[in-house]
């Protein structure tokens, strides 16, 4: 007599067992989406890019509006959610440092932020970079006047296993003419956390036309990436770039086989790489998910029909087992947007469907320190309307449950920092659920609690993780 994966109606995650069972039961991982933070106004607004999860339990991102009553003119900000929940503006782009937190933030081996607002820096600087630490304390270390280095970065920066900063710029390059236009299909950059700036590659047409997605290093210690335009047919290409910047074409989409990969690449547990694009077969469909490898091998692996979800965007995000997750911008049951796996057998499986309270339009997933993925709803998204911050974790799972001298002694699948609570109920037709220990907080990748029931006949338990 057994019951798991119930979701109350606080949207918190549960799981269910009752102190008669002796065994128990082996049920398959599984993950609900959680609202952790809700942006309102005034205050920061709208992000879009993913949010870093830290060590100690705080998630750091940017926006792209807010905050004037912070001393800015709603050109975005750098923020903080503490470890319980409460947000802090750390920085506020207002102009003199550059416009709109777009790109989002990487971590380097100091343990400081690393980032670039979308246009704009010191002294009228076209493109900037800056470095924040988990203080506050912001130092612009990188301007660039010019159109030649690139400008109009998107996209985060990946960290190097060199310890230096790798990312695009969506326009610009090497050979920019400002009466035409011509050769303004974007860049590829190196940056140390000295600020120092390496032009890598210049996008021409014929190599690609604007990088959007982030990069990714693969295990052979090549960078790649994608364009959304450009190549040898005009849809896009898939690009590998080495440190030191020995660039090549890897593929370009033809529009029968896709169009337009707007999201970068992850790496499979079985060597290939993994990206979305925003056109079908038809270059006019919803989406797709393809593999390629690091010498040109080709293959569409699921696509997008509206009901799973309709035009991906982010990168995907790989578990600890190995499967890939994602968000699509809209499409699923309220049109606002899925969050999905990609199951063994390539089938799109829908997680959640976004809609009013949890946010709208997703920008992108993050893996976290926990091991939990993350990630946030942009415009129209959330009550009201600023766009959301949410977590995909694990569903808790009671996996023990031993009763010895009178004492039931519960175990459950857990994270380290996740915070639970322990609850029960004398009967499955009780409506009311009575508190038994508010605050668990796990250490490892599981939890226990000891319980000395009294005189029920039976007590039937649940499991629910908390935001905070």
């Amino acid at each position: 007599m057994k019951k798991s994966g119930l979701v109350s109606n606080f949207r918190v995650l549960v799981a269910l067992t009752t102190i008669l069972s002796v065994g128990y039961e082996v049920r398959a991982k599984e993950f609900s989406l959680q609202v952790l933070h809700v942006f309102q106004s005034p205050g920061p607004g709208t992000p879009e890019s993913g949010v870093l999860r830290t060590s100690d339990g705080s998630l750091y991102g940017t926006t792209r509006e807010g905050d004037a009553l912070e001393g800015g003119n709603g050109w975005g900000t750098i923020y903080r959610i503490a470890p319980d929940g409460q947000i802090t503006v750390l920085t506020v782009f207002n102009g003199a440092i550059g416009y709109y937190g777009t790109a989002g933030l990487v971590q380097g081996n100091d343990g400081n932020f690393y980032g670039s607002p979308e246009t704009g820096g010191p002294d009228g600087a076209m493109t900037s970079f800056f470095r924040i630490t988990p203080a506050g304390n912001f130092t612009s270390i990188c301007s660039l006047y010019g159109e030649t280095n690139g400008y109009d970065p998107y996209d985060a920066m990946i960290p190097g296993r060199d310890g230096n900063f790798y990312g695009t710029m969506r326009y610009g390059g090497a050979g920019y003419n400002e009466t035409n236009g011509t050769s303004n299909g974007g860049t590829v950059f190196r940056l140390t956390s000295a600020g120092e700036f390496t032009l890598l590659n210049s996008f021409v047409g014929t190599n690609g036309i604007r990088p959007v997605g982030r990069l990714m290093q693969s295990t052979n210690g090549n960078i790649y990436g994608t364009t959304i335009l450009g190549g040898q047919f005009g849809f896009g290409t898939v690009f590998g770039i080495s440190p030191a910047g020995d660039f090549h074409t890897i593929f370009s989409f033809a529009g029968t086989n896709g169009a337009e990969p707007v999201t970068g690449l992850v790496e499979g547990d079985d060597g290939w790489l993994y990206g979305m694009t925003e056109g079908d077969i038809n270059s006019y469909g919803h989406g797709t998910i393809y593999k390629v490898s690091s010498n040109g091998d080709f293959a569409i692996v699921a696509s997008f029909n509206g009901t799973n979800g309709r035009y991906p965007v982010g990168n995907l995000v790989k578990d600890e087992d190995g499967q890939l997750y994602g968000v699509a911008v809209l499409g699923g049951t309220f049109d606002g947007g899925t969050v999905f796996r990609l199951t063994t057998n390539n089938e799109i499986e829908v997680i959640a469907s976004f809609n009013n309270d949890t946010g709208q339009w997703p920008t992108e997933l993050t893996k976290g320190s926990d091991g939990n993925i993350y990630g946030t709803t942009s415009v129209s998204g959330g009550p009201f309307g600023n766009g959301t911050v949410f977590r995909l974790a694990q569903v808790p799972e009671i996996y023990s449950s031993c009763a010895s001298n009178g004492v039931m002694n519960l175990t459950w699948s857990a994270f380290t920092g996740g915070v639970y609570r322990v609850e029960y109920k004398g009967s499955l037709s009780d409506t009311n659920w009575n508190l038994l220990s508010d605050r668990i907080t796990a250490t490892t990748n599981s939890a226990s609690f000891a319980d000395s029931p009294a005189t029920e006949a039976s007590r039937f338990y649940r499991v629910c993780l908390l935001p905070w």
